[in-house]
């Protein structure tokens, strides 16, 4: 069966790509703020402190200024992770959010009912099974009126935003065709892509 790539699909891409530049952009800014700023602490601390000491003394503030670098460099590194992370979830969530939203319109329903008549005529016999998220009005109600063959009908809570998964006990193939899917599909590959990928 063709991989299911449609409206669903090409409308959380945008609100990714759209809310990922946004934030990466306050990102970047905000870590060159914070460069500088250390950088100019460092040089002032530094300047400082080797006018006040002797030669003897150059030695010790060498040591002392390492530690203070790689102390900096540690800190910073370990609050970039944390951003980076706190970036990649808030982008998800707010997707997320949204997609909760577009699975109540005429969008969703009109997607899901050709995808159930595709589904009808290209991929299974009998006995399909279909599982759904619970309370997901809209999928139970064209499931039991748009789809003629034999079927079963479960509802589960793995699947949270929308879509189904369904199952041809004839053949014993599985298709996953809900939005949680696609939504950590295109999660995995905006990750890849958009150079937030953590260094540890």
């Amino acid at each position: 069966m063709p991989y299911f790539e449609n409206d669903i699909y090409l409308y959380f891409k945008k609100e990714i790509e759209d809310s990922a530049n946004a934030k990466i952009d306050k990102l970047k800014k905000e870590i060159e703020e914070t460069k500088n700023k250390n950088l100019k602490h460092i040089e002032d601390e530094v300047r400082d402190t080797v006018n006040k000491v002797i030669d003897t003394e150059l030695n010790e503030i060498n040591v002392d200024f390492s530690a203070t670098m790689n102390r900096i460099k540690t800190n910073a590194h370990q609050e970039i992770i944390k951003k980076k992370q706190g970036l990649m979830d808030s982008i998800i969530a707010e997707v997320k959010q949204r997609l909760m939203v577009f699975v109540e319109t005429k969008q969703y329903e009109k997607s899901m009912r050709e995808l159930i008549k595709r589904i009808e005529v290209e991929f299974c016999g009998d006995n399909f099974l279909f599982r759904i998220r619970k309370n997901d009005a809209v999928l139970e109600k064209l499931i039991t009126t748009e789809y003629t063959k034999k079927y079963q009908l479960e509802k589960v809570e793995s699947i949270e935003i929308g879509g189904f998964i369904g199952i041809c006990t004839q053949k014993g193939i599985l298709t996953d065709q809900t939005i949680d899917n696609k939504l950590e599909e295109a999660r995995i590959k905006f990750y890849e892509n958009s150079k937030l990928a953590i260094k540890q």
